[in-house]
């Protein structure tokens, strides 16, 4: 049996691929930790932090490459929920810098360990030699992303017009949490 007409047909659409490969690592993401109460944005907010100590609202939210609104709701269900808190930054009252608690690195750990093994699957395909540069290059690429965004205030919300072989997939484009950092296991 061979392959259908439309796998046969690979696109050099960028923006297509990217998309269908997030889309695949999201499912594998909301299997995993789904049974354990978080969603993939959640898992996101619970593992910047535990890799980079408190961060601002502000810094979380272009650290995640998600907008400042929806940052906030995340950030309230997650305190409501007792695994991160609001603590007044000393060094700017209007601040607030964004904690875990214990209940919060107890529930990272178990999604760290909920989500071992799911970007091997992800990968399958991939050699280690490829998989290794498949990370870099996008984290190449979020890396230039997140510079834009501290030069441009809010990069996300009038993109440039995709046209051709670059234009994203689906009805609406929307920018994405930047690529896993060589050494992390989620997808």
């Amino acid at each position: 049996m061979g392959k259908s007409a439309a796998s046969q047909r690979q696109t050099g659409r960028v923006g297509q691929l990217l998309f269908v490969a997030q889309q695949a690592a999201q499912a594998l993401a909301i299997e995993r930790l789904e049974p354990l109460g978080l969603s993939p944005r959640a898992w996101g907010v619970l593992s910047t932090l535990a890799e980079s100590g408190p961060l601002t609202q502000i810094e979380l939210a272009t650290t995640m490459a998600i907008d400042r609104t929806a940052m906030v709701y995340l950030l309230d269900d997650l305190e409501q929920r007792a695994l991160v808190e609001r603590v007044r930054s000393p060094q700017d009252r209007r601040a607030f810098l964004i904690h875990l608690t214990q209940g919060g690195r107890d529930a990272q750990r178990r999604a760290a360990i909920a989500l071992d093994g799911a970007a091997d699957t992800l990968l399958t395909p991939l050699g280690q030699a490829e998989r290794r540069q498949l990370i870099d290059l996008l984290a190449r690429i979020a890396d230039h992303w997140q510079q834009v965004s501290v030069t441009q205030p809010h990069p996300s919300s009038k993109p440039p017009r995709a046209t051709g072989s670059d234009a994203p997939a689906g009805p609406r484009a929307r920018r994405r949490p930047p690529a896993p950092r060589a050494g992390r296991d989620d997808p």
